[in-house]
């Protein structure tokens, strides 16, 4: 991208981020309960998937959870509320609340069109509704294995009196360890401190200079500058199962555009299989096992896997069986069938060479056929 276009991108940026800043507000948090709420946002061409998300989150331990706020990233349309009575008949437990864009605010986003809007749109209608100090942003590809997912979040927070923790660090546009920013896919914020100091807009991405050099930040991630008092939780980031690139990958695929991560279309059909898809998986399996060349259909649309490593395989395989256990105990015959499937298709079609390490050696090759099948 030409210096001039990523002048006029950033421009045309900061005039919708000025006229959302007079149409959104929030009030502080005079009074907060007791307890911490869950903000989920769910994309429209996605929400198929949304009763996943909550089968592990109702998994977690949830006994001083407030509220799981549901934000449909869309205005109104036909069957928001027939999704949202669908999802709490099948969660009873869970305090569900649910909402969606509304008025100016909400029909400018949707203008725009483009997905960091759309994060920041979602977490700050919840955090605007927040009735507790503490609320987790939780992103809708993510997936809890442990118990103490959300509750080690908060507790991190309340003992070390934290505007902001997680699990994990973003090295978005070459932020460094040291820089501390917290990733906003599983992260914690104290509300009161929030709302009662910020405006919504401030939450949202932004440009901003730190350590001599100009840096595209994410949402919260300027908010994270400002205040010292942040850290993480220690939980080990294979604690959950993080599918980044999700519904970029999926919207590519319906468009039948090129695509960056095609493999994420295998973690996509694993939680269609898992959201009530029946036979999803046998069926990619047979697409796969009777694939001749690099280009997997599934529903009749075409998914070009050349030059995806067969290593990827390998990932899957780890995740999915991490998922499987949360769920089931032991991973199911057709879930590793599945990933089985998986290896052996970009073994034939995919790219095999080796892989070095920074060392210089070689840390992967694909395995012969008797290791395979052993």
């Amino acid at each position: 991208m030409s210096s001039m276009a990523v002048i006029r991108k950033v421009l045309g940026r900061e005039c919708v981020k000025a006229a959302l800043d007079g149409l959104i507000r929030w009030k502080p948090l005079a009074r907060p309960e007791e307890g911490f709420s869950i903000v989920l946002g769910v994309p429209w061409d996605l929400r198929h998937l949304l009763a996943v998300n909550l089968r592990f989150v109702a998994r977690t331990d949830l006994a001083r959870l407030r509220a799981v706020h549901v934000v449909f990233d869309r205005c109104h349309r036909e069957g928001m509320e027939a999704i949202a009575e669908a999802t709490r008949a099948s969660f009873p437990t869970l305090p569900l609340q649910f909402r969606w864009y509304e008025g100016l605010a909400g029909r400018l986003v949707e203008r725009v069109h483009v997905s960091t809007f759309y994060n920041s749109m979602n977490t700050v209608l919840a955090l605007g509704a927040c009735t507790t100090r503490h609320a987790v942003l939780h992103d809708f590809d993510l997936y809890p294995l442990r118990r103490d997912h959300f509750t080690s979040i908060v507790d991190a927070m309340r003992d070390n009196d934290w505007r902001f923790s997680g699990h994990e660090l973003t090295e978005f546009d070459g932020l460094a360890p040291d820089d501390l920013q917290i990733g906003t896919w599983t992260l914690g914020v104290d509300v009161e401190w929030l709302r009662a100091r910020h405006r919504p807009i401030h939450c949202f991405h932004r440009m901003t200079r730190h350590k001599g050099r100009l840096f595209n930040l994410d949402p919260y991630a300027w908010l994270q500058f400002r205040t010292p008092r942040r850290g993480l939780t220690g939980l080990d980031p294979k604690a959950f199962c993080h599918v980044k690139n999700l519904c970029s990958t999926y919207l590519r695929f319906l468009k039948r555009a090129p695509l960056n991560v095609a493999w994420r279309l295998h973690y996509l059909w694993y939680l269609e299989s898992l959201s009530g898809v029946d036979g999803r998986l046998v069926q990619v399996i047979d697409a796969m096992r009777n694939a001749t060349s690099p280009v997997l259909e599934v529903d009749r649309l075409p998914a070009d896997f050349t030059g995806v490593h067969a290593s990827c395989a390998n990932v899957l395989r780890e995740e999915l069986v991490a998922m499987e256990r949360a769920l089931f105990g032991d991973p199911r015959a057709e879930a590793l069938r599945y990933v089985d499937g998986f290896g052996e298709f970009l073994a034939r079609h995919g790219s095999v060479e080796p892989l070095v390490g920074p060392d210089g050696r070689v840390v992967w090759t694909l395995p012969t056929t008797g290791e395979r099948a052993a």
